[in-house]
């Protein structure tokens, strides 16, 4: 049998370490195994999540070769005197070894499927999002009664495509002489005259019902001739 290298026995000794550690701290990520380890090893954290990442996830930048002080500590976790009487179990533990390092990768395939699980999740939920904000939310406005009324976009005769401004500013009104129409000289009634019929507007703009008829800024010949006594409304 091939006698194991410097390199490939601390690879292993890790793989031993962060199992062991694992099953009795209940933990999975680097962090937490060596914050578990810290004070049993005593090896600060911070170079025990470098040896994870560089021998655990195989990672070569974080790969360097421990102090003989530290490989002795992690034998001594282990059960061994120090890493020389770790070493020459080493071919002993191989089976051992080769095992845990195959529920490793079967473990980083099994993250990777939930991480692509999750992402396609989320893209889902937001395709979802967007769905429900096109189709659903409230981008049109139809007529009812007086004024504009906030819809959910569905082809519905009438149906105009939302515009606050309008949906809040423009409203048929009922006036009479003594209504107001002028702030100074400017008009703040609007009219519009289709089919020998005067409807009464708040502000400018194109008829509610009838397609391409707009309204006009009301004129004093218009309230002369159209607008009704305040008195015979009252009698209606």
């Amino acid at each position: 049998m091939e006698e194991l290298n410097k390199e490939e026995q601390i690879k292993g000794l890790m793989l031993l370490v962060f199992d062991k550690a694992k099953r009795k701290s209940k933990k999975n990520r680097a962090y937490g195994l060596s914050k578990f380890l810290e004070p049993i090893v005593n090896i600060d954290q911070r170079t025990l999540t470098r040896y994870y990442n560089g021998y655990i996830l195989n990672r070569e930048k974080d790969r360097r070769e421990p102090y003989n002080y530290n490989l002795d500590s992690l034998s001594i976790y282990m059960g061994f005197n120090d890493f020389v009487a770790y070493c020459s179990n080493s071919e002993n533990l191989k089976g051992k070894i080769i095992l845990i390092e195959k529920n490793n990768e079967l473990e980083k395939k099994l993250d990777k499927i939930k991480k692509v699980a999750s992402l396609s999740c989320l893209i889902l939920l937001i395709v979802a999002v967007l769905f429900i904000l096109k189709y659903y939310k409230k981008n049109c406005m139809i007529w009812v009664d007086n004024h504009y009324e906030k819809i959910r976009c569905s082809g519905l005769d009438n149906e105009k495509k939302l515009d606050e401004a309008v949906l809040k500013g423009f409203i048929k009104i009922e006036v009479c002489k003594d209504s107001i129409f002028f702030i100074g000289d400017e008009p703040i009634i609007h009219y519009t005259r289709h089919n020998n019929k005067i409807d009464f507007f708040t502000d400018a703009g194109e008829h509610p019902i009838y397609e391409g008829i707009y309204t006009n800024p009301i004129t004093r010949t218009i309230i002369n001739s159209r607008v009704k006594s305040c008195d015979s409304l009252l009698s209606d």
